[in-house]
């Protein structure tokens, strides 16, 4: 049975960015409060985790670096493995990262957790959505939302709206990265991430 399997690339602004103060931390508050948003699903040092993203995205505020890795430690590694599963077992996963950055409040959302349910089902508009009814906004709803139709119908996501979408295997890791002003397929995307979070056990409650 064929799947997709996505998530945003900064899932967990969607989650704790309403709180302002964690748009400006330190680099000690973020080791102090990774953990937490690890949620004991994986047990990590924090500041080894710190210093990795330091040395992957020099650029990186320490609030980047926050959303990155919590990100990355809590959401996306169950995603990989889930993607990874597929692959293995020869059952084709069509994988995806939105990079489409919201623009409300200026950008600080990122491509925050929910933002593809907007952008898939048209719902920019809605209350409480981080997307809006802007041009840029249509202009990635519209090759998702046709992408997503497509599967539904077919089990195949390719349009002519998208770059070709090829599944999910190893070691390639194909991934469709939905942003504006267009979509690209990617080997591995983030894999330094996904690297240094291998090196550790992940807990997924409920199994």
């Amino acid at each position: 049975v064929p799947m997709m399997i996505g998530n945003t690339h900064d899932e967990t602004r969607g989650f704790v960015g309403y709180d302002k103060k964690m748009l400006n931390l330190t680099w000690d508050e973020v080791i102090a409060r990774l953990p937490g948003q690890f949620n004991a699903r994986i047990d990590i040092d924090p500041a080894t985790v710190v210093a990795a993203y330091r040395r992957i995205y020099p650029d990186y505020s320490p609030s980047d670096v926050f959303f990155a890795a919590s990100t990355a430690g809590r959401s996306w590694k169950a995603a990989i493995i889930q993607a990874e599963e597929r692959a293995r077992a020869g059952a084709p996963a069509y994988v995806y990262q939105v990079d489409w950055r919201s623009p409300r409040d200026g950008g600080v959302w990122g491509a925050p957790h929910t933002i593809d349910i907007a952008l898939v089902f048209g719902t920019l508009t809605a209350k409480g959505s981080l997307a809006d009814g802007g041009a840029d906004s249509i202009a990635m709803s519209n090759p998702m939302s046709d992408a997503f139709i497509a599967f539904a119908r077919t089990g195949n996501p390719n349009t002519p709206a998208i770059p070709a979408w090829e599944p999910y295997t190893l070691p390639r890791r194909q991934t469709m990265v939905f942003n504006t002003p267009a979509s690209t397929m990617a080997d591995d995307p983030r894999g330094a991430e996904r690297e240094l979070f291998n090196k550790v056990p992940f807990i997924q409650f409920g199994t």
